[in-house]
């Protein structure tokens, strides 16, 4: 907003809405669409929740204490037994980018869910605001969607299919003015959008073209679904067809049909005995002469709207494998050797953060604070999450700087938007004790200083069980950074020398998956850079370290703790009680 404060677009939307209103004389008609965005999810930005599905402020921690349960079409089952071209579809990739962990299914739901209130809050503060001016006796009002939506089940995510969960969306029309016996009345009437225009045609009392393929669903609402009402809708989805399969076909209220034009496949669905869509019909002997009926219906309705659609041009691209090694990779770019670079070279695009602190300079991305900071502050990669990974970066810190490389983190907006919490490989120029040691941000905090080797015992108590040199990197000079992954190892180095080895058996605390951000620290003023920065993102399978196969010597001290302690303070030791 022009005052720097923040104000979510669906709010926008209605505030805008309202104003307009307003403005109407009340003897007059008058048209007001308002498009909300949400509930679509921000590709481009794969942080769970606040990047995928930022909701307003007004429905801060919903649903935050709620289980947001898997949708009944998870079984994995139902994903093998769909054709191979759905498999390595866009519908595929986004998976992966939502919903195929627990935490991002969990995040993302109740971030969905959030977006979801935000609009019901919006449309009744509308109602209000049409109440308040006298004209809600007197307004026609349409609640739709343009498109359905995979959320995880049959694997997918997206829009992008003839199955219902994509096809289907809601139809919600009150009228104040119609009769009592009608209100509250759910019809099975068949309804498209295309019906929209002419609706409102009919309600204006202006007539509607002969060439408008919709048709006014005013009867249906004021009283009985006429007799000849349509009794079949033709559906076809041809856009981005080298990556998202195109279709045409055809749905009755039993049967519905689909013919994927690229490749070669046909569906037929009994919607009555199968709901689900979970049985293909189109190969079963005692379904031919439907499947014969419907295909030709579609050829005729093909015809009519402008013909068969042209071969297409180019090979189709899969956008990921069915179950790809590392999810974190799909939809990524990697070089010979596996890296993806996370910088452009030019700017900051791919990455999120308050430009205030952030930019890019001289070829590296650049952290800058006067030293007035209140509380650290951080910039995201919103390419995908990480999971085990090989990170490479070069970094450069003035004297008395501290920053630090956050990773499998997680965004905190109730702390700030650009707030995030775990896994840190710390920056800090001064202190050899403290650069490159393994920190975990808001959370355990210390887990290893630099040069201990360190096991997180199941219960969180770090415990060193070995020792490294401790060297001192010059500060205003270049040096190289390493962190690496697997599973519950992390190991950090600078300039090839180890600072940091640590595993996690901590079940409770620690985490196995989150973002990639980098941090200004509170403290005096300073400079941080980064350049040269990539990763190669490892197996998802890797193995997790066991207790029974790293057991912790007998005598090893644990790690001394952040904070004031007290001046008698001794480690607590391994074994002793």
């Amino acid at each position: 907003m022009p005052d720097g404060s923040l104000r979510h677009e669906t709010d926008l939307i209605v505030d805008r809405g309202i104003e307009f209103m307003k403005q109407q004389p009340k003897d007059q008609p008058f048209a007001l669409n308002l498009w909300f965005n949400a509930c679509h999810a921000e590709d481009g930005d794969r942080r769970p929740g606040i990047g995928q599905y930022a909701w307003p402020q007004s429905t801060d921690g919903l649903y935050e204490d709620q289980e947001m349960y898997r949708p009944r079409l998870d079984d994995p089952a139902i994903f093998e037994a769909l054709p191979d071209f759905f498999k390595t579809s866009i519908t595929r990739e986004r998976y992966f980018w939502r919903w195929n962990t627990p935490e991002k299914y969990q995040t993302n739901m109740r971030a969905y869910l959030r977006q979801v209130t935000g609009i019901d809050n919006a449309i009744g503060r509308f109602l209000q605001a049409l109440e308040a001016a006298g004209l809600a006796e007197n307004t026609l009002i349409v609640y739709s969607a343009d498109n359905g939506y995979h959320m995880a089940n049959r694997g997918l995510a997206g829009k992008w299919s003839h199955f219902e969960e994509s096809l289907r969306v809601p139809l919600i029309i009150a009228d104040p003015r119609v009769e009592k016996a009608q209100r509250g009345k759910v019809s099975t009437a068949m309804a498209l959008n295309l019906d929209l225009p002419a609706t409102f045609l009919d309600y204006a009392a202006v007539p509607v073209p002969e060439n408008y393929q919709g048709r006014s669903l005013k009867p249906v609402l004021t009283a009985a679904t006429p007799a000849d009402w349509r009794t079949e809708t033709f559906h076809e989805h041809f856009a981005v067809r080298n990556r998202i399969p195109p279709y045409e076909g055809l749905r009755t209220e039993r049967f519905k049909y689909a013919r994927y034009l690229d490749h070669d496949h046909e569906f037929l669905h009994d919607l009555q005995s199968d709901p689900d869509e979970l049985k293909n019909l189109a190969a079963d002997p005692a379904h031919a002469a439907t499947l014969k009926q419907m295909r030709e219906r579609t050829d005729e309705l093909v015809a009519q709207y402008g013909g068969p659609l042209p071969p297409r041009q180019g090979d189709f691209q899969k956008s990921t494998d069915p179950h790809p090694v590392a999810s974190a990779a799909v939809g990524s770019k990697p070089d010979a050797d596996g890296f993806v670079n996370l910088l452009n070279g030019r700017n900051l695009n791919g990455w999120d953060g308050d430009p205030q602190y952030w930019s890019f300079k001289d070829g590296a991305l650049t952290g800058v604070t006067d030293g007035s900071l209140k509380m650290n502050r951080f910039i995201t990669w919103t390419g995908s999450t990480i999971r085990n990974f090989d990170l490479r970066v070069k970094v450069k810190v003035t004297a008395g700087g501290n920053s630090g490389l956050q990773y499998r983190g997680t965004s905190r907006p109730d702390l700030g938007l650009d707030i995030v919490t775990g896994y840190q490989c710390d920056v800090v120029a001064d202190n050899p004790g403290y650069n490159g040691m393994l920190y975990e941000e808001r959370g355990r905090r210390i887990l290893s200083h630099t040069g201990e080797k360190v096991i997180v015992a199941p219960d969180g108590q770090p415990w060193i069980i070995g020792q490294m040199e401790v060297r001192q990197f010059a500060a205003d000079e270049w040096h190289d950074y390493r962190v690496l992954v697997r599973g519950n190892h992390h190991q950090h180095w600078i300039d090839g020398h180890p600072t940091a080895d640590l595993i996690d058996f901590d079940e409770k605390d620690r985490a196995l998956e989150g973002v990639l951000a980098v941090q200004v620290h509170v403290g005096p003023a300073m400079t941080i850079q980064y350049k040269d920065f990539k990763i190669k993102h490892l197996p998802d399978g890797l193995p997790l370290l066991k207790p029974e196969d790293h057991p912790i010597p007998a005598g090893s001290p644990g790690v001394k703790p952040q904070g004031k302690l007290p001046k008698d303070w001794r480690p607590p030791v391994f074994g002793r009680k």
